[in-house]
């Protein structure tokens, strides 16, 4: 028997686990996104969150299913809240789902309407857009434009954000892949030029991180890539959020100078269907007897007959509800893989994600087991090598340590596991 095919034993037998705990799912491209811009879509229901995870902590419904909808610190208490639009009347609420504390009639009901701290106030205000020209105001009421400029192209996508960090946010322009930054309102040329993410991609723009400075985030479906820079390279953040069907808005909307996510949907009017409490309950039995990701669990309902729609409804409702927390489940299911058989930390992270972890998800949870000592990464590369030299103790040294740094362990562990063993 060679290596390969015993390392084939071991991952199969781990994959046999899997089948028993977890299943996975593919989610679908979704509508429009907040970025400076009208939000879009429609519903009066939101479902706001402070902090990078799956569960809003921020639930109300506000205005009608058919208003048109900002977001903004109107007041600059540092918080983010929303505004109605109907027509050309604007109703600013600077508390969340709270009345309105200043209504303005603004511009033409025709006209395209951005959001920004234009002059560094810390108070969000209007810019109309007319093509390729932008009328820039500096407060909440009517009146004449503070600032009149031609940006871009009139078909041109365009987004808001402080790009510098100098408290001032200015446009940029997307073209496709490729985004076309400016740090001041005038026209001329772009202050940086960068390609990022497909073409395809929806975009949100906030301060992710607290720098100060707005990046980017790609979202894919219901899972949103945030990066902390306005360049290439791998998300600082992946996380699972809301539904596919949503649509996202960002904000700051504890004050706590980081952006975090939001959904807008339409509410619903007489709680769930007779289906979708079907649903919900077989969702709470597959959470008692085992662990799963947002998309196993969503699988796990649909391969037993659920309707896709239902299955997302109960899988969602009950994390909008605190009866599910996807790291928690991570762990849980980190920790059955390990009462198993030994693993790499790259191998237990593969399986995590295999599963339908985010890497978020996969990561709080190897985070947790190193942090809290319940994991030795070297000790599970001695048991691993335990495992195949019991099973047939004619490897070589060599051979065994190529197969454990196959499966992810460094190679000053493999080579103490092969020491441990005497090889």
């Amino acid at each position: 028997m060679g290596t390969v095919k015993r390392g084939a034993v071991r991952a199969w037998g781990a994959l046999l686990a899997t089948a028993a705990v977890v299943g996975t799912g593919m989610a679908v491209q979704a509508p429009a996104l907040a970025d400076g811009r009208e939000v879009g879509g429609s519903g009066s229901a939101y479902f706001l969150n402070d902090s990078w995870s799956s569960t809003a902590n921020h639930d109300f419904n506000y205005g009608k299913t058919s208003d048109r909808v900002y977001s903004g610190d109107w007041n600059g208490d540092g918080k983010d809240s929303l505004a109605v639009r109907r027509g050309q009347t604007y109703y600013f609420s600077n508390s969340l789902g709270g009345s309105a504390s200043t209504v303005v009639n603004y511009g033409k009901a025709s006209d395209t309407v951005l959001v920004g701290d234009w002059n560094g106030d810390g108070k969000d205000t209007l810019a109309v857009r007319r093509g390729q020209t932008y009328y820039v105001t500096n407060s909440l009421s009517g009146g004449k434009a503070s600032n009149v400029f031609n940006y871009g192209r009139a078909g041109d996508t365009v987004l808001v954000g402080d790009w510098n960090g100098d408290g001032k946010d200015t446009l940029a322009v997307r073209r496709g892949q490729t985004y076309y930054f400016s740090n001041s309102l005038t026209g001329g040329k772009a202050s940086s030029v960068i390609n990022y993410g497909k073409a395809s991609d929806k975009v949100l723009v906030g301060d992710w991180n607290a720098d100060a400075k707005d990046t980017l985030a790609v979202r894919r479906g219901n899972i949103y890539y945030i990066s902390n820079r306005l360049s290439g390279g791998a998300a600082a953040i992946v996380q699972a959020y809301g539904r596919a069907t949503d649509t996202t808005l960002a904000g700051d909307w504890n004050g706590d100078r980081k952006d975090t996510l939001g959904v807008r949907r339409v509410a619903e009017a007489s709680g769930p269907t007779a289906a979708q409490r079907t649903a919900i309950a077989a969702a709470r039995d597959y959470l008692a007897d085992g662990y799963y990701s947002r998309s196993g669990l969503i699988s796990e309902l649909e391969y037993a007959g659920t309707k896709a729609a239902d299955a997302e409804y109960a899988v969602d409702h009950l994390a909008s509800k605190g009866e599910v927390d996807w790291d928690e489940q991570a762990l849980e299911t980190a920790y059955f893989y390990l009462e198993g058989m030994a693993f790499s930390r790259d191998m237990l992270r593969d399986f995590l994600r295999q599963d339908g972890f985010t890497v978020s998800q996969a990561e709080s949870a190897l985070t947790y087991l190193e942090d809290s000592g319940e994991i030795d990464w070297r000790e599970e590369a001695v048991a691993a090598a335990h495992e195949y030299y019991d099973e047939d103790p004619s490897w070589t040294r060599d051979e065994l340590v190529a197969q454990l740094v196959d499966e992810g362990f460094p190679v000053d562990d493999a080579n103490y596991a092969a020491d441990q063993l005497g090889l």
